[in-house]
């Protein structure tokens, strides 16, 4: 069984329902957060602030409540409001967000169960999110709002539930989001159907495996090959079997782990957990 995370996304520092304030991911602004983020960094500043947001970015004053929010959720910035690893890479050889590699970890970091994106964008994802699955705007309302009742024994208007399935919905969906991934598309009767995305990048993949682990399976050398399969984690990326194997063939081969195959159960050693490396191979730096 996955263990408890440890990584600081616990549900203190994930997002809340409406941290979006009804505005969708844009990645120019959240490009803006990132790269006023790194000038206080360099001015010795301590953290990012909303001050520092508005003297520096080209933001209205909703924008500059929500997108430091989806920077944090999309795992650019910590909860500290620093850059992260990824946030820092991201601004230095992708500013404009736009590498599908990119793309893809944040809605990893949005949709991954331990955070630090909100609870519900993991409940949507994980349920919803796989070729071939078609819903409503309204299926989503009542998901959510059931999830919400379950989980917080809470009871949203459905007013503040639809403006939150309208901001999920365009953040994959619109170009200005990550509807470049072309996970999700509108229909002509007003559903939405999730298609057969292109493959996210190996070295994305083993990033986020590392993140993974350290969240679910922290203090442990090796994972049954069978229970990563089954963790959830693969479904993030739209992977099957096969997809995980090359996968994790391609982090054997850069030494982060070690495939046992010899008889079952099929086991998989870490080895390594430094991912800066792996993030200079997906942007071609290293």
């Amino acid at each position: 069984m996955p263990t408890k995370n440890t990584n600081g996304s616990d549900g203190k520092h994930r997002l809340g329902l409406t941290f979006h304030r009804t505005f969708s991911l844009s990645r120019s602004a959240v490009s803006q957060i990132l790269q006023v983020a790194e000038k206080i960094e360099l001015q010795g500043s301590k953290k990012l602030d909303l001050k520092s947001i508005t003297e520096f970015a080209s933001l209205g004053s909703i924008y500059i409540e929500a997108m430091p929010r989806y920077a944090r959720g999309s795992g650019l910035l910590n909860s500290k409001g620093f850059l992260t690893e990824l946030g820092r890479l991201a601004n230095k050889y992708d500013s404009l967000l736009d590498q599908s590699g990119t793309q893809w970890l944040m809605h990893y970091h949005l949709s991954a169960p331990h955070g630090p994106g909100a609870p519900f964008w993991h409940e949507v994802v994980s349920n919803r999110f796989y070729p071939g699955s078609v819903f409503s705007a309204d299926d989503l309302v009542e998901q959510i709002g059931n999830f919400i009742w379950e989980t917080e024994n809470k009871i949203l208007s459905e007013r503040a539930v639809r403006s939150t399935v309208t901001v999920f919905l365009g953040t994959y969906t619109k170009p200005e989001g990550l509807g470049k991934l072309r996970m999700l598309e509108d229909t002509d009767s007003g559903r939405y159907r999730v298609r057969e995305p292109a493959p996210p990048p190996n070295w994305a993949v083993g990033y986020a495996l590392l993140d993974f682990w350290e969240a679910h399976y922290s203090g442990r050398l090796s994972v049954g090959l069978d229970t990563l399969q089954e963790s959830g984690f693969p479904g993030l990326f739209f992977m099957g079997k096969a997809d995980l194997d090359e996968a994790l063939q391609v982090l054997q081969e850069a030494h982060y782990l070690e495939l046992h195959r010899t008889a079952p159960p099929y086991q998989v050693v870490l080895l390594r957990q430094d991912r800066e490396f792996l993030l200079h191979k997906l942007y071609g730096t290293n």
